[in-house]
C-alpha cells in the first residue's frame, strides 16, 4: 500500500513539474486583474464622492433657478396688474373729474351762503352770523371720509415708535421722517421706555445707550419741522418692567416675582410715573403737546402689594381701582399742563370693566381709548361687543401694525400678516364709526419686543415695505390686491407682498432689509442639510467635537459643504454688522447676531475646526471614552459647588 502512494506521489511531482509555467502565468494574470480592480475600486470612489458634490451644488442652482423663475412670473404678473391698473385708472379718472366738478359747484353755493350769512344784522349783541358759519362748516367738514364705496378712511394716520428695543440712532430717525410723510403719516407717536434721559431717581434705571438731552430735541425739532403730531407714550401702570427689574426698585413691584406691574398703592410709586410724566411731557410741550399716551395695557398680576389690597378694599373693587389709579394719572396731565391735553390709553383693560367701576371717576369724560388689534380676523379677535362696550367713550381710535406682533422671534419680513390686518381693519372702521361721535384715527405700531424682558423682533428697516404698503392700503380704503403703486414710486422697487423680499429698493436702512432676508431664506436650506445630510449627521457630530472621534474618509467629504455653508454664513454676518452699525447702536447689533445667527455659525465653525483636527489626527481614542453624567448627578454636583 506504501508503495502505491509513493507512485502516485511521484507521478503528481512529474506533472506539476510540466504546469508550473502555466500556474506561473495564471497568477501573473490574477495579480495583474487585482491590481486593476484595486486602481478601479480608488477611482470610482473618489469619483463618486466628487460626483455626490456635483449633484447637491446642482441640486442647490436648480432650486436657485425655481426661485429666479417663480420672480419672473411674479414680474410678468405684476406687469399684467400694472396695465389693468392704468385702464381702471382712466375710468376713475373720469369719474373723479366728475366729482370735482360737482365740488367746485357745491363750494359756489357753499361761498354765496357764506357771504348772506355774514351781511345778516347784529341783534341782542350776538353773533348769528358766526355762529352760522360754524355750523355751515361743520355739515361740510370732512369727517367721515369715505371712498367711493363708502369704506371709512381715517384723518389721523400715526406711526408708532417702540424704543424698547433696538431703538434707532437720532440720525436715522431723522432721515426717515420726509419718507413717512410722504407715506402719508401725520402723526407719530414715540415710546421712550428707558431710552429717554431722565435725571435724578430715574436716571440710574435708564439705558446706558440713551439718547441726551439734546438729541430728544433734535429729533422732536425735526419731526415738527415735517409738521407731525408728536405724542409721548409713558407706560404709567403695567410693562414697567425697565424700573422693577432693577434692585433700587424692586420693592414697588405689585408681585415681587413678576416685575411688570407697579404697585399703585404705594405712594412711592406714584412719585415715580408723576416723575416720569413731568419729565417727558416738560420736553414734549415745547415742540407741541396735544396728546399724551398713558399706556395702562396688560396690566396682569394686579392687586397683590399690601398697598394695592388695601386700596381694592377701600374703593369697593379691583376694577375702581384700576379706574381711580388710569383717572388720577390722566388728571395729574391735564393739571400739570394743559387741560386741553387729550389723554390716551390702550383699551384692553378698559373694556371689560362694568359702566358703573369705569364711571365711578369718569374716565369716559377724560381719556380717549385706543383698540388694538394685529390679527387677520379682527372680527374674532376684536369683536363687534367691545366696540359697544367701550360706547360711552365718545370718541375712540385703533391700533394695527407693521411689525413685532407676529411671534417674538420673527425677524424677517411676512408682510401678507400686516396686509391683511389693515384690509380687515377698512372693514372694522368702516362698521363702527357710527357709533361714536368720532373715530380719531388710526395707529400703525411697530413693536421691537412684546415686553422690555423679551428678544428682538423685526429691526425697523425689515418693516419698511410692510409699513408703505400698510399706509397705503388704509388711505385707499380698500385691498389693493398686490398694486401697491405708491409704495413702488416711494420705494423704487416692487416689494412683494407675500412671504419674500426684493433687492434694489430706495430707503434708509434698505441694505439691511436685504441682508436680513437673505440670511432668512439662506437659513432655510442651511436648516434642511443640518437636519436630514447623511455623512454630516452621522461623521460630525458632538463626539466629533469633543473627542476627535470620526471616519477621515467621510469627515474630507463633509468638509466640503461645511465650508460650501460657513462662507455665506459669515458674509452675511460681516455686512450685516456694518450695516446695523450705521442705524443702530452697538448692543443691538449684537443682540441681534446672537439671537438669530449665532447658532447657525458657532455650530459650523465648531464642526469646521472638529474636521480639521480629524484630518491631521492619526490614531483615534478607544472605547469606553464617553461621559454624559445624568441629570441628577449635575445637579448635585452644582449644589455642592455652591
Amino acid at each position: 500500500m506504501n508503495f502505491h502512494c509513493w507512485r502516485r506521489i511521484m507521478r503528481c511531482s512529474n506533472k506539476s513539474t510540466t504546469l508550473m509555467p502555466k500556474i506561473k502565468f495564471l497568477s501573473l494574470i490574477c495579480l495583474t486583474a487585482s491590481f486593476c480592480f484595486l486602481l478601479y475600486y480608488i477611482y470610482s470612489t473618489n469619483f463618486n464622492d466628487e460626483l455626490q458634490i456635483l449633484r447637491t451644488q446642482f441640486e442647490l442652482k436648480n432650486q436657485q433657478i425655481l426661485i429666479l423663475k417663480n420672480e419672473i412670473n411674479d414680474a410678468q404678473s405684476q406687469l399684467n396688474n400694472l396695465r389693468n391698473s392704468e385702464i381702471e385708472c382712466k375710468s376713475q379718472n373720469e369719474v373723479l373729474l366728475g366729482q370735482l366738478k360737482a365740488a367746485e359747484t357745491k363750494n359756489d353755493q357753499q361761498d354765496k351762503a357764506v357771504k348772506e350769512v355774514r351781511i345778516q344784522p347784529v341783534k341782542n349783541n350776538k353773533h348769528p352770523s358766526i355762529n352760522a358759519i360754524k355750523e355751515l362748516d361743520l355739515q361740510h367738514s370732512d369727517y367721515p371720509r369715505l371712498t367711493l364705496e363708502g369704506n371709512f378712511v381715517p384723518t389721523n394716520l400715526w406711526m408708532h415708535f417702540d424704543f424698547k428695543g433696538a431703538p434707532p440712532k437720532p440720525s436715522y430717525f431723522i432721515s426717515l421722517l420726509p419718507l413717512l410723510q410722504n407715506m402719508g403719516f401725520n402723526g407719530l407717536l414715540i415710546e421712550w421706555e428707558d431710552m429717554f434721559p431722565y435725571k435724578g431717581k430715574l436716571a440710574n434705571a435708564i439705558n446706558g445707550d440713551a439718547y441726551t438731552m439734546n438729541e430728544v430735541e433734535k429729533m422732536l425739532a425735526a419731526a415738527k419741522e415735517y409738521k407731525f403730531e408728536i405724542v409721548p407714550l409713558v407706560q404709567t401702570f403695567g410693562h414697567l418692567e425697565w424700573i422693577l427689574k432693577l434692585n433700587e426698585f424692586k420693592h414697588l413691584r405689585d408681585d415681587p416675582l413678576y416685575p411688570q406691574v407697579i404697585c399703585i398703592g404705594s405712594e412711592e410709586s406714584w412719585q415715580i410715573i408723576m416723575d416720569m410724566i413731568n419729565q417727558v411731557a416738560s420736553v414734549h410741550k415745547r415742540f407741541g403737546m396735544n396728546y399724551f399716551h398713558i399706556g395702562a395695557d396688560e396690566v396682569f398680576n394686579f392687586g397683590t402689594c399690601n398697598e394695592t389690597i388695601n386700596l381694592i378694599q377701600k374703593l369697593g373693587s379691583r376694577d375702581k381701582a384700576f379706574s381711580w389709579h388710569v383717572y388720577r394719572t390722566a388728571n395729574f396731565v391735564k393739571k400739570q399742563f394743559a387741560s386741553s391735553t387729550t389723554i390716551l390709553a390702550w383699551h384692553d383693560m378698559l373694556v371689560h370693566m362694568s359702566d358703573r367701576d369705569s364711571e365711578a371717576f369718569n374716565l369716559s369724560k377724560i381719556l380717549e381709548p385706543i383698540l388694538w388689534s394685529y390679527a387677520e380676523d379682527l372680527d374674532m379677535y376684536l369683536p363687534y361687543s367691545d366696540w359697544l362696550a367701550l360706547k360711552k367713550f365718545k370718541k375712540v381710535w385703533g391700533a394695527s401694525a407693521f411689525k413685532g406682533a407676529d411671534g417674538p422671534m420673527r425677524f424677517y419680513s411676512n408682510p401678507i400678516h400686516y396686509i391683511r390686518n389693515h384690509e380687515a381693519w377698512i372693514g372694522q372702521m368702516t362698521k363702527i364709526y357710527k357709533e361714536f361721535d368720532r373715530f380719531q384715527g388710526l395707529i400703525i405700531t411697530g413693536w421691537s419686543r412684546y415686553d422690555h424682558l423679551a428678544v428682538l423682533c423685526e429691526m425697523l428697516p425689515v418693516g419698511i415695505p410692510t409699513l408703505s404698503m400698510s399706509a397705503e392700503t388704509i388711505l385707499a380704503g380698500r385691498p389693493l390686491d398686490g398694486r401697491y403703486e405708491k409704495t413702488s414710486k416711494l420705494l423704487h422697487c416692487d416689494a412683494p407682498y407675500k412671504p419674500g423680499f426684493a433687492y434694489g429698493c430706495e430707503f434708509p436702512g434698505k441694505r439691511v432689509y436685504e441682508l436680513v432676508n437673505e440670511y432668512s431664506t439662506f437659513s432655510q436650506q442651511l436648516r434642511k442639510y443640518i437636519d436630514t445630510d447623511f455623512e454630516f449627521n452621522g461623521w460630525v457630530s458632538i463626539l466629533t467635537e469633543n473627542w476627535n472621534s470620526s471616519s477621515p474618509m467621510y469627515i474630507k467629504k463633509v468638509l466640503t459643504y461645511i465650508n460650501y455653508y460657513l462662507q455665506p454664513l459669515e458674509r452675511i454676518e460681516n455686512e450685516l454688522r456694518h450695516e446695523l452699525n450705521l442705524y443702530f447702536y452697538p448692543e443691538a447689533v449684537d443682540e441681534f447676531i446672537l439671537t438669530y445667527m449665532s447658532k447657525d455659525l458657532e455650530l459650523f465653525r465648531r464642526r469646521e475646526d472638529a474636521a480639521q483636527k480629524i484630518l491631521k489626527q492619526k490614531i483615534f481614542p478607544k472605547r469606553p471614552f464617553v461621559k454624559y453624567p445624568a441629570a441628577a448627578a449635575k445637579k448635585k454636583k452644582t449644589l455642592e459647588k455652591n
